[in-house]
């Protein structure tokens, strides 16, 4: 009976990301049907692209509204449930974002030059216009703030009363992983997921992940659009320097930790 009950427990938990993915959905298509109802367009490819351009800010700060409280809520019901977190920690995740995101996307970027596959990040082009800012806001703040109180807020902490630790570790990180939609984004949550765990169980705060993952996106949106221009021996280098400061920054809190 006891088994049984461990897994309606595991289906209900799955089926939050599936909620909350079909919520994100039914958010933009009301606000596109809103939109068309105020000022119609023909269903070209463009016309329907710019429209989703235009309503990709407003739909995430909408969803955040919606969402937001009730993550927030089912995250203080957990063991984990406080925000504090000192300075210097503070200042460590947020640089381990940083360093983070320039070793995987400088990766994928040297696999890219390195194999025949078809380019991919060494073709991103940049539009500096409003659509840019409201997805800096959307992916770089919103995103990472709801995904974290979601997935290691909440989901973690439930998943870890029916199952081992290692089993709930391996559990969210899969549903993580396939929330997300491209190859690259899907191997970066697949690699993110288990240091953001890591700093949950280390800081008992979910601040650490949240820090962590919106420095993480937040680099991959205002660096590597730059960092492609770069010739492939400085791309080698850079790699090999972030690279190193990855495994500083990972074993430094092995270490006695420093005082502010």
């Amino acid at each position: 009976m006891t088994k049984i009950n461990n897994k309606r427990k595991i289906i209900q938990l799955i089926m939050w990301p599936i909620l909350f993915g079909i919520g994100q959905i039914l958010v933009i298509v009301a606000m596109f049907l809103l939109l068309q109802m105020i000022k119609p367009i023909s269903f070209v490819e463009f016309e329907v692209q710019d429209r989703l351009r235009t309503i990709l800010f407003p739909a995430t700060a909408f969803t955040f509204l919606i969402f937001f409280p009730l993550f927030y809520k089912k995250y203080r019901k957990e063991n984990i449930n406080h925000f504090q977190l000192k300075k210097f920690k503070m200042v460590y995740y947020s640089l381990f974002g940083v360093v983070t995101s320039f070793v995987i996307n400088l990766f994928f970027i040297k696999l890219e030059r390195m194999l025949p596959i078809t380019p991919s990040l060494n073709r991103i082009e940049v539009i500096y216009d409003w659509f840019y800012i409201g997805r800096i806001i959307s992916t770089a703040f919103i995103g990472p703030v709801l995904e974290e109180l979601l997935f290691r807020g909440f989901l973690y902490q439930e998943a870890k009363k029916y199952m081992k630790n290692m089993r709930a570790i391996i559990f969210v990180t899969v549903l993580f992983t396939l929330c997300h939609t491209t190859i690259y984004s899907m191997l970066t949550a697949l690699v993110t997921s288990f240091l953001v765990l890591d700093a949950l169980e280390k800081e008992k705060s979910i601040t650490g992940p949240i820090l962590f993952h919106i420095f993480l996106n937040l680099t991959s949106i205002l660096f590597i659009p730059l960092v492609i221009k770069y010739q492939t021996l400085w791309i080698d280098i850079l790699f090999g320097i972030m690279l190193i400061c990855f495994m500083m920054l990972y074993f430094l809190p092995n270490k006695k930790e420093i005082k502010e």
